[in-house]
């Protein structure tokens, strides 16, 4: 009934287990790869297990539509474990299509001799069968044994059928009983899906909504924190009090949602305590009331003994008896109580982890389990993953939109770091002490810039340029007509297979957009930036929020700043070294240059950046291009941060010598001390 109120194409928040409305936070991503893991060739036995409404269901029907992951899989799904042994041999052989004679009575080895000879069969075909039971903490303990004798069924090598245990974290005190320790034993890959956080949760809500064919500003920021304080985070709980809130917001013709109408959709579906008669609510309070009757007779006690007699209370005082008067009354002038520093909330301390996170941690993200990684990120190569090293912005790293692992620094102290989850105002980090989650400034300024990223090769060559032609230069096409919101397949004729002139403008304005390096050629780097346009299926992404075509949003143009011939007073804000003949902004340069842009973002003043060149040798015309660039890079990177182009002022400083020892090749940003010329 709200749909055409809210302009939706579909009920966002239907609690169906529907894949289409999947949202992958981290650690969803990881469960999916858990999962993907147990269907691959090298599955075993795996688990994985989360509170009542996480997700896990929704995350097995993902899993069956991986088509191109589980296409050469048969899949048995056991939705109802409550089953005796044999009721679930004949579920599974039901599920696979084995053939087998249900007119004689059934036995226990019957069933498993035909299973296995069909395993056999698809096993010689060159498929995987793959066992899901959901619910798994509803198994009996016979059940189970079962289970893990069914993963005796094997040839010389391989395992004939792989088995995925799904359930609620009781599954996981089940299997920690000595009695089933055989079965735990064999489990290779066990995960726990938690709920979701705050920011995670406004984003799930804004994904569904966008899914659903509306815009994410249905809910605002306050209704979605609303929505995670009574769900705890449990997706089921959100859509069960989003639905709610959006009939109750146009019952009162209401837009956006607010927090209010929330909070009477969370107390009108969520569950209460007690039963209907009330006795439960009564065993819960009547402690309380208990504690606090004695703590007032406690009280009453202590102040009748310590109350003065009537005779003392009623006798009027004579001058003798009066107390000497003084120039202050302690008691009278005590000012109110403040806390003290201790009772002041301390600031949190953001620390290096003790340990490094590894690459196998960055490779579980990708699906790949149990791989011993020796080579050097540079030449890794697992199937079509690739890995690129080097220095990367954070906002290059946003538009990338893969899982990384960064090197933050201390002191002298340097550590690796696995960055999982990227949103506005927090990171996810991962390393080897488990995950935490910091504010981004505080990632900032201790990053040093330094990458290992992998990513999907989708085309048949790592390089794609002038003399190119086949089958990659034609995905070169689709990706940059994408990248400007074109579809080719709706364009009559197939795209040309080579490498054209018009081709190679394109690319270099997809480059220019994407603050990469202008070559006009498909490396590592553009071929990353050109996949994150339409991420493969199972790729582990930062961020779920939807990106900004580049060649839409755009670099920063060249005039981003105003050319003024000096600098005004000002005070200096920050200092950036540049390499000899370079005008290009390093990642660890660009990530400060981020950070002071969000410093300066409620600054009034005008900004001044100054590009310095120096050098004897060097003529001038060229010496003052070369400083003019560095002040343009530091004003194009304030810009694409959000300052305003017309607030900021370059001036080039170029000549044979420097003015100063410190002034040799850098650029420096000010703040103005007084209005611009």
């Amino acid at each position: 009934m709200y749909l055409r109120y809210f302009a939706l194409q579909d009920h966002p928040f239907a609690i169906t287990p529907d894949p289409a409305f999947l949202y992958l936070s981290a650690h969803h991503r990881e469960a999916l790869g858990h999962l993907l893991y147990g269907t691959g060739e090298y599955g075993g036995f795996v688990q994985l297990t989360g509170e009542v409404g996480t997700g896990k269901t929704t995350l097995i029907r993902a899993l069956l539509e991986q088509q191109h992951e589980v296409d050469e899989v048969d899949v048995a799904l056991c939705l109802n474990p409550q089953l005796t042994v044999l009721e679930l041999l004949a579920a599974i052989c039901d599920e696979l299509d084995v053939d087998y004679d249900d007119a004689r009575e059934l036995s226990l080895k019957y069933l498993v001799d035909r299973l296995n000879a069909h395993l056999l069969q698809t096993h010689a075909a060159g498929r995987r069968t793959v066992l899901i039971i959901d619910e798994a903490q509803n198994l009996s303990r016979e059940v189970l044994e079962q289970v893990r004798l069914l993963t005796n069924l094997e040839t010389g090598k391989h395992k004939l059928l792989r088995i995925i245990l799904v359930g609620q974290p009781e599954l996981e005190e089940m299997l920690a009983r000595p009695d089933l320790r055989q079965l735990s034993q064999r489990i290779t890959a066990r995960f726990h899906l938690p709920g979701l956080n705050r920011e995670q949760t406004q984003s799930y809500i804004g994904h569904r909504l966008r899914v659903a064919g509306g815009e994410p500003g249905i809910f605002t920021k306050a209704a979605c924190a609303a929505v995670y304080k009574a769900s705890g985070g449990t997706p089921r709980l959100i859509n069960t009090i989003c639905e709610r809130a959006l009939m109750g917001a146009y019952a009162r013709e209401r837009k956006p949602v607010t927090p209010a109408v929330v909070r009477q959709a969370a107390r009108e579906t969520m569950p209460r305590s007690g039963s209907a008669g009330g006795e439960g609510i009564w065993q819960q309070i009547l402690p309380v009331f208990v504690l606090l009757g004695a703590a007032l007779l406690a009280f009453g006690l202590h102040h009748f003994l310590l109350m003065p007699s009537i005779d003392e209370r009623v006798a009027p005082a004579t001058v003798a008896d009066a107390p000497e008067q003084t120039d202050t009354d302690p008691l009278a002038d005590q000012p109110t109580a403040e806390p003290s520093k201790e009772q002041e909330a301390q600031p949190v301390v953001y620390e290096l982890p003790a340990g490094d996170a590894s690459m196998g941690q960055l490779l579980r993200l990708w699906g790949v389990f149990g791989a011993e990684v020796n080579q050097p990120c540079r030449s890794l190569k697992l199937g079509d993953l690739r890995c690129l090293q080097g220095e990367i912005s954070l906002e290059t790293l946003r538009r990338f939109n893969h899982p990384a692992i960064l090197i933050l620094r201390e002191g002298d102290t340097r550590r690796q770091v696995l960055l999982s989850n990227l949103n506005d105002d927090t990171v996810t980090l991962v390393s080897a002490e488990g995950t935490r989650e910091w504010p981004r400034q505080e990632l900032l300024r201790r990053w040093t810039g330094e990458v290992q990223m992998l990513w999907r090769l989708q085309t048949s060559t790592r390089q794609i340029g002038e003399g190119s032609v086949g089958d990659s230069v034609v995905w070169l096409r689709r990706r940059l007509a994408l990248a400007q919101g074109v579809n080719l397949d709706a364009k009559a004729g197939q795209p040309s297979p080579i490498f054209d002139n018009e081709l190679l403008t394109e690319l270099r304005a997809f480059q220019r957009a994407q603050g990469l390096e202008v070559d006009g050629l498909v490396g590592a780097r553009t071929m990353v930036a050109l996949n994150s346009l339409k991420p493969a299926p199972g790729t582990p992404l930062l961020s779920n929020a939807p990106s900004t075509s580049p060649l839409q949003s755009g670099d920063a143009p060249a005039q981003a700043c105003t050319l003024i011939a000096s600098l005004p007073a000002a005070e200096e804000r920050l200092r950036i070294g540049f390499a000899a003949n370079a005008t290009r902004l390093s990642g660890a340069d660009e990530n400060q240059v981020l950070l002071l842009a969000e410093a300066l973002a409620d600054v009034n003043e005008p900004i001044y950046v100054t590009g310095t060149s120096y050098n004897p040798n060097m003529p001038a015309d060229e010496l003052r291009n070369l400083a003019l660039q560095r002040s343009q890079a530091v004003a194009a990177g304030l810009v694409r941060n959000g300052l305003d182009a017309e607030q900021l002022h370059c001036v080039a400083l170029s000549g044979p010598t420097p003015p100063t020892a410190n002034m040799d090749r850098v650029a420096v940003v000010y703040v103005g001390l007084q209005a611009a010329p």
